[in-house]
Formats: structure tokens, sequence, C-alpha cells
């Protein structure tokens, strides 16, 4: 009997110290889902001007009946 008692008190103890990790740890895990959600519109919108540059600069070049220069 003393040893569930003693086996109870260390699980509330143990129970008691995990909430306030718990509530940190999904804090940053809500933290972080924004800062992935934010990275990926800025990487979104930086293709879309890569490729809208690319499609005015071939424009460009046709126009101006240059060759393209390899990368």
């Amino acid at each position: 009997m003393p040893d569930s008692i003693n086996l109870q008190q260390i699980s509330k103890l143990l129970d008691e110290k995990l909430v306030p990790i718990q509530k940190t740890l999904n804090q940053h895990g809500k933290l972080l889902k924004s800062l992935k959600k934010d990275q990926n519109t800025m990487l979104d919108m930086l293709d879309r001007e890569q490729m809208d540059q690319r499609k005015r600069l071939e424009r460009v070049e046709k126009h101006l009946e240059l060759t393209t220069i390899a990368s």
C-alpha cells in the first residue's frame, strides 16, 4: 500500500510539472506553423516575381532580337 501511495504522489507531481511544459510546447508549435505558413507565402511570391521577370526578359530579348544568355 505505501508503494502505491508513493507512486500516486510521484504521478501527481509529474503531472503538475508537465502541464506548463506542455502548454509551452503547444505555443511553440503554433508559432512554428505560423512561421512556416509565412515562409511558404513569401517563397510563392518570390517565385511568381522571378517567373514574371523571366518572361519579361524573354520578351525584351525577342523584341531586340538578342540571343539568350545561358546561365
